[in-house]
């Protein structure tokens, strides 16, 4: 027996024992069993013990196509199996730079079966974004959605990258609707073919070259995925989360949630795969429960009726202004009877908004009530949810999941807040990070010792009342969210001041009644340099680097960035001007 296995073990142990006297201060726990035993395998293991349980349960529904889990189990093999034809092993990070398809989940699923870790990036990013993605995890193989070939092919001389799998997201529609793809999209998208390009088909062909079972054995805690988060740095950076912290969240929402995660229940999953609230709790917590997963890969706000009625959804989740928009569409009484829940996500939701976004639920026939979720990148995506018991208070964002310590600290001191008090909310356990890929001084700044205990930083305010219930007050880091997005403003800073014209720079988000959030920039010219200039040199600039939705809305040109006491410069006046 492995010296590690063996140390595991007791630390596993260890863990439940002190998490266990933890857990004993929330009173929403006293129902939950003494120890909970989470799952002792991979990803994919979890989602083949659920294909065990419910083989002819639809798993996957894309475009009405429906795939039942049997069948996903069977495609994920098929694809894993090309994955070790083609030299992939285990432990290597592999880059899926892909929307929500059943090809993307079948690859995500194939990577974690192989023991590989999912290098997971937006498909919408920018060159220079790819390819410092791409460094980062130093990938050898990738996998990508056509529209996003032409920024692979030019960066890819700069990266370790030898094999990229290319796939169309109309690979799993019907022969109609692909053809229509491929007149109007498709034709744009001019694929060249080379060593290290191949189809997805060809791809697949590679299984039958393979001879054994691609399976390969995996400690929960080992790394399962990548996925990038500005911290509270503001710098993109690769969050290190292991296959347990997927799974005990899953496991966890159970106990808190659990009208949500019923076999009969159909998810709307917009949310992207790239994000770790859209892989954790729109792709893989339904998938361990044997729920459908609707997939979307590019969602359509005006299309949202559409989606409710035809695959019959049983559970929203989204970011605030997808419920917002909800509220503006003419539904007849009892449209809304077959949704059972709805949770917000990505951003806190006002108590306006949540108000009004019940009175529509109610109004057409949904006996739910809109319930939160909160975390981080770092976190798993998500660490405490609202159950209905205290979905309606104002500004609660409910309990920790079980075997997560949450705290809050104030923020001057750094010593444990008094209840009711605001402070900055701290946590440990299950849902956190293993680390930043690469980077173990930003690792060590993002914790915090308190009580001889580790805790992760989240940057966020809030405080805990005499029930246990924690409540969100704002954000303490920049970090701007637009239409769900999470956009880092040093990183737009950084790309502005390559303008030859702009002598200095600061980013914020404004109040946008569509995106939630909209980025603005604040700019100091150079002497003698033209407004004219700027703008337009910053177009091209922004065009190369930045994402599109990262690209500023508005560009406003002062004679200087006004300052702080501190010689600080002041986003609170900024954010006024």
């Amino acid at each position: 027996m492995p010296l590690e296995y063996v140390y595991n073990k007791i630390k596993n142990t260890l863990r439940k024992i002190e998490m266990r006297i933890e857990r004993s201060k929330y009173g929403y726990i006293d129902k939950l069993p003494k120890d909970i035993e989470y799952f002792d395998g991979s990803l994919y293991d979890a989602v083949y013990d659920a294909s065990c349980k419910w083989p002819h349960n639809v798993a996957l529904d894309y475009f009405n196509m429906q795939i039942s889990y049997k069948e996903m189990i069977k495609r994920i093999n098929k694809v894993a199996a090309a994955l070790k034809a083609i030299g992939a092993e285990k432990g290597e990070n592999i880059t899926i730079c892909m929307p929500n398809t059943p090809e993307e989940i079948y690859m995500f699923y194939a990577v974690n079966e192989i023991g590989a870790v999912a290098n997971m990036v937006h498909p919408l990013s920018s060159e220079k974004e790819i390819e410092d993605y791409l460094n980062q995890a130093q990938s050898r193989i990738m996998f990508c959605i056509d529209i996003s070939y032409s920024k692979v092919e030019a960066i890819i001389k700069n990266t370790s990258v030898e094999q990229v799998i290319v796939v169309s997201a109309t690979r799993s529609m019907d022969f109609i609707v692909r053809a229509i793809y491929k007149i109007t999209k498709g034709r744009k998208n001019h694929i060249k073919k080379g060593q290290y390009v191949m189809t997805w088909d060809q791809f697949l062909n590679k299984a039958n070259k393979f001879v054994g079972n691609p399976h390969t054995r995996v400690n929960s805690n080992d790394t399962a995925v990548i996925m990038y988060s500005g911290g509270t740095t503001g710098k993109p950076k690769g969050v290190m989360l292991s296959n347990l912290n997927f799974n005990a969240q899953a496991l966890g929402a159970k106990y808190l949630v659990p009208e949500l995660l019923k076999p009969s229940h159909s998810f709307l999953t917009f949310l992207p795969n790239f994000h770790a609230f859209g892989l954790g709790v729109c792709i893989h917590m339904p998938l361990y429960f044997g729920c459908r997963v609707v997939l979307i890969p590019q969602f359509n706000a005006k299309k949202l009726r559409k989606y409710i009625k035809n695959y019959r959804i049983n559970i929203l989740v989204g970011v605030p202004t997808v419920f917002e928009y909800l509220t503006k569409l003419k539904l007849g009484k009892k449209e809304l009877k077959g949704v059972k829940g709805v949770v917000s996500g990505g951003d806190m939701i006002s108590l306006s908004a949540k108000e009004r976004i019940n009175e529509f639920l109610k109004a057409h026939g949904s006996k739910t009530v809109i319930e939160n979720g909160y975390g981080l990148t770092e976190a798993s995506g998500g660490f405490i949810f609202s159950p209905r018991n205290v979905a309606e208070d104002p500004d609660a964002i409910g309990y920790p999941l079980p075997d997560n310590d949450v705290r809050i600290i104030d923020y001057y001191t750094g010593k444990e807040a008094p209840i009711g008090q605001d402070g900055e909310i701290v946590v440990r356990g299950l849902a956190v990070m293993q680390g930043y890929l690469g980077k173990p001084k930003e690792t060590e700044k993002a914790f915090i010792m308190l009580n001889g205990k580790k805790y992760l930083r989240t940057g966020d305010i809030g405080y805990v009342d005499t029930k246990g219930v924690f409540h969100f007050r704002s954000r303490l880091k920049r970090m701007i969210i637009s239409n769900g997005y999470n956009i880092y403003p040093a990183n737009i800073e950084d790309v502005t001041l390559k303008c030859n014209s702009i002598a200095s720079c600061a980013v914020v988000g404004r109040e946008d009644k569509v995106r939630g959030q909209k980025v603005v920039i604040f700019a100091v010219l150079k002497e003698g340099a033209s407004e004219r200039a700027a703008r337009k040199e910053l177009a091209n600039i922004y065009k190369k680097y930045l994402a599109k939705y990262e690209i500023p809305r508005e560009i406003r040109f002062l004679p200087e960035l006004p300052k702080t006491k501190l010689a600080k410069i002041d986003f609170k006046a900024l954010e006024q001007l």
